[in-house]
């Protein structure tokens, strides 16, 4: 009888303990995402847009990021020196410009020749955008076209009833769109980075 107490004895304390690790773990998740549920959002669709863009590349068809999902990738952006990418999807609405630089769907596709305008979200002015400078490198990995270096020529500070910046170009460039300085929603500001084609590196 005492050797069997002494086993029970003995097992308690492993119980207890993996229940305590469970309980913290439990609570730390859920202050973590209190308050913070965009972030969590953006952290969990990075990664499936990664595995989709990767899965894009691989299969040579459009792959979407999630079954119900109205975008799919078009490309990859890097710079190299920040260590930075960025996925660009197709559909240039709301909910979509929150996850990813998003392609203004009346301008060319990014890679091809003339102007591809995209749209940047603030939080991704904030993670991406503000950190380019002119004559930055970006790599661009074009959707059936080819993988591409450009540099940022010019980056301005625009009224946003400007149109310069969307129109047709004869040269291969990205014009990057985002509001400013990205305080609040009705910002009249538009923050500007203009990229061109430098040479295309062959697959």
């Amino acid at each position: 009888m005492y050797a069997n107490y002494d086993i029970v004895n003995k097992s308690r304390p492993f119980r207890w303990g993996s229940l305590l690790l469970v309980i913290v773990i439990s609570i730390t998740i859920w202050q973590f995402t209190q308050g913070k549920e965009i972030f969590l959002k953006t952290w969990l669709s990075r990664g499936l847009l990664h595995t989709a863009w990767v899965r894009t590349q691989a299969s040579g068809r459009i792959v979407k990021p999630w079954p119900w999902a109205n975008t799919w990738p078009l490309g990859r952006i890097y710079v190299p020196h920040l260590k930075l990418e960025q996925i660009i999807l197709f559909n240039n609405s709301n909910n979509i410009l929150s996850l990813a630089p998003s392609h203004a769907n009346s301008t060319v596709l990014p890679g091809y020749m003339g102007n591809s305008v995209l749209n940047i979200h603030r939080n991704i002015y904030f993670q991406f955008l503000k950190h380019l400078k002119a004559n930055d490198k970006i790599v661009l990995e074009s959707f059936n076209n080819g993988r591409w270096h450009y540099t940022v020529d010019n980056i301005y500070i625009v009224d946003k009833t400007t149109i310069e910046f969307v129109k047709p170009t004869l040269d291969r460039r990205l014009t990057l769109i985002s509001c400013y300085p990205c305080e609040s929603n009705n910002e009249r500001r538009r923050y500007v980075v203009v990229v061109k084609e430098t040479e295309r590196e062959a697959f």
